[in-house]
């Protein structure tokens, strides 16, 4: 589970604006590795039945247009062989 915290914007389904950018609004983009990206509204999202190993976990900041805002963060996570009960944040 990924929590992330935002300030200063007001997330909103870029669909539900027909994708035209306006000042203070915006949603985040979540990647996995080099997996979809994810665009939604939630400021906090669950992944599940990722495979043993380490995998990169990008968040991102986008305007309605789907242009970045500012921050990116990428998380490092391993899932330990075996048991997927932990997760070791690096």
């Amino acid at each position: 589970t990924v929590e992330v915290q935002v300030t200063d914007i007001q997330l909103v389904d870029s669909a539900k604006v027909n994708e035209q950018p306006a000042p203070g609004q915006g949603h985040l983009h979540y990647q996995v590795d080099n997996g979809p990206v994810i665009a939604t509204t939630a400021p906090k999202l669950s992944f599940h039945e990722l495979s043993a190993g380490q995998h990169k976990v990008t968040v991102e900041l986008v305007g309605n247009d789907h242009q970045p805002l500012g921050q990116r963060e990428t998380l490092t996570v391993t899932i330990p062989q075996g048991d997927k009960s932990r997760v070791k944040r690096q």
